[in-house]
């Protein structure tokens, strides 16, 4: 028998098929997963416990106390991790959003909107990036996290999106496989960095939730990172530092002054005082870290917005209030104007710089070390 005229030209798209056919999971296998709340597992960089909104950044009884665009800010998931351990060699994910932009024009979608996972590497116990899924629409986004050999344990660390918010993820796993909470830190190690400010804070324009500086200072601590970075709203307004007097962090890193800048330096410097002041009734002894300015011209610094920050921090320590402490923002964005994406907003070049910066001042001003200069 003569074979069929058209075989030919139909062969390489059978050939094509069948090779794909090993990479398909089919939905009934998906729907075999045990699926389980990503809020069920260790859920890191959240300053109150939210059971109802677990991927949110305020709680419900702040609404009133701050400022409207604070509070819708605080939706964004912006700092919150998920920590978790299996040996699945794959996790499936499911997500939903709280806003149907997914990128800005000029910050995309993988760092608005996507999440980023990490792996610790076994051996130096450092986080290595492996992945970044990123969605397509609003609600019901679904991905395949990739981890290797499922002999191998395997600890990860998962970043939620930088401006938008999460309402719903889910992890799902062959149910020959277990996924559970990762353990807690050692208690040296609990205590938190709060870091409140801007855009630049909140993660304004990492291409990837894990590389927002606080992201990677976090990583290079070990230590969880309670981001309350509030894009044009980081303005000391008293009843957002009053929120911040409910934390209870090894550490205060204050970065507000491009959200000031537009202010008199008298009215910076009352911000300032006013801000310690608060701060101090309830935390006399916690370490406070200004940033100054950054800006990538090197013939701006110091801003006037830095010098007046400067100003108020000093008259406040030879008043007497402790454990206050300055770095000026010159060296934040390097000194080649590469860092930033618009002139303001660092991209992951300017990123890393700020961590490159700010670690070493951090680690020496937590708990244990020796604490710097007032002026490093």
């Amino acid at each position: 028998m003569l074979p069929h005229p058209g075989l030919p030209r139909l062969l390489p798209f059978l050939a094509g098929v069948l090779a794909l056919l090993p990479c398909l999971r089919p939905a009934s296998a998906q729907s075999a997963l045990n699926w389980h709340p990503a809020a069920s597992l260790t859920v890191e960089g959240r300053g109150w416990p939210m059971p109802d909104t677990p991927f949110q950044r305020l709680p419900t009884h702040l609404r009133e106390q701050v400022p409207p665009a604070v509070w819708d800010l605080s939706r964004s998931s912006a700092g919150i991790t998920v920590r978790f351990n299996t040996r699945a060699d794959r996790v499936d994910i499911r997500w939903s959003l709280t806003s149907p932009s997914l990128a800005m024009p000029h910050m995309p979608a993988t760092g608005v909107s996507g999440i980023d996972l990490y792996l610790r590497d076994p051996g130096t116990r450092t986080w290595q990036f492996t992945q970044n899924v990123r969605p397509s629409r609003q609600h019901t986004n679904e991905a395949t996290l990739r981890l290797g050999n499922p002999s191998t344990p395997h600890e990860c660390l998962l970043y939620l999106p930088l401006y938008n918010g999460v309402t719903q993820l889910e992890l799902g796993v062959d149910p020959a496989f277990d996924l559970a909470p990762a353990p807690d830190l050692p208690p040296d190690q609990r205590r938190p960095v709060v870091l409140y400010g801007t855009s630049i804070v909140q993660g304004g324009c990492a291409s990837r939730p894990g590389l927002a500086y606080p992201a990677v200072l976090g990583r290079r601590l070990n230590r969880p990172i309670i981001n309350l970075g509030f894009s044009g709203s980081g303005r000391m307004e008293p009843g957002v530092v009053q929120a911040l007097t409910e934390l209870d962090p090894a550490l205060f890193v204050i970065d507000c002054l491009w959200n000031l800048s537009g202010e008199t330096p008298a009215e910076i410097e009352h911000r300032v005082t006013e801000l310690v002041g608060i701060l101090r009734r309830k935390h006399a002894q916690t370490p406070l870290l200004f940033i100054g300015q950054s800006n990538l011209r090197s013939d701006r610094h110091p801003t006037p917005a830095t010098q007046a920050q400067e100003r108020a921090v000093q008259a406040l320590i030879r008043s007497g209030v402790p454990a206050l402490h300055l770095t000026p923002g010159h060296l934040l964005l390097g000194s080649d104007q590469e860092g930033t994406v618009d002139g303001v907003h660092p991209n992951d070049l300017g990123m890393m710089r700020h961590a490159d910066i700010l670690h070493p001042i951090l680690q020496a001003l937590l708990p244990g070390a020796s604490p710097p200069p007032s002026r490093p």
